[in-house]
């Protein structure tokens, strides 16, 4: 896939609000099983070798962990790589993410490979997490380098939800929202190193109340 991405101004943002498409409409990465589908806006994960460790001790640790978990959120989900990953027989599973693309690129996939009981929401995470009556058994959150936030960490202090996934690409706020979930405990937590040679890193904590 090629696409020219037009920004008219000077500011720090990467991209501009208009994207031209000059040849095929997504480009698929292999991870693990699953052919994820990449429109242009939609984020993805840049080490792929690296994202498939991630997604695997995902759905591993959820196995073992949360293997009951029937009803699952995965917030910032980007083009699906958590909620895909997780999907299972007899699950409910909405990923919410901001991006359109995003969006588009997730249902693409999930449709591709015929799985059900998957849904996939354009909305703010955190506004659309206040929004909802009542709390699912697993909340994954992969949030950017600003992390979740006072609202949402506030949310899923109060929320009741048994099970929270935190992939994040920055310890600092990392600690900041653990900090505000003091009934959600870390039992397992990996370091993955997402960005080789840099400082930069991917972390992986399950919580459990």
């Amino acid at each position: 896939m090629v696409s020219v991405n037009l920004q008219p101004e000077h500011k720090a943002v990467l991209e501009g609000p208009d994207e031209v498409v000059l040849h095929g409409e997504t480009l698929t990465m292999q991870v693990n099983e699953v052919g994820l589908h990449l429109r242009p806006q939609s984020f993805f994960q840049t080490n792929t070798e690296v994202a498939a460790g991630l997604y695997r001790a995902a759905r591993d640790w959820v196995a073992e962990h949360a293997g009951d978990a029937r009803r699952v959120w995965d917030l910032y989900c980007g083009v699906g790589g958590f909620a895909l990953h997780l999907a299972a027989p007899g699950r409910r599973t909405t990923g919410v993410e901001v991006s359109a693309e995003a969006i588009v690129s997730a249902r693409t996939t999930a449709t591709e490979l015929g799985l059900s009981g998957l849904e996939f929401v354009t909305a703010d995470a955190t506004t659309w997490a206040l929004a909802q009556d009542d709390a699912p058994d697993l909340v994954v959150v992969n949030p950017p380098r600003r992390g979740i936030g006072a609202d949402l960490a506030g949310w899923l202090e109060r929320s009741g939800t048994p099970y929270v996934l935190y992939s994040s690409c920055n310890a600092q706020t990392l600690a900041r929202d653990l900090a505000a979930m003091p009934s959600l405990r870390p039992v397992r937590a990996q370091l993955l190193d997402m960005f080789p040679q840099t400082g930069h890193y991917e972390a992986l904590v399950l919580l459990v109340r």
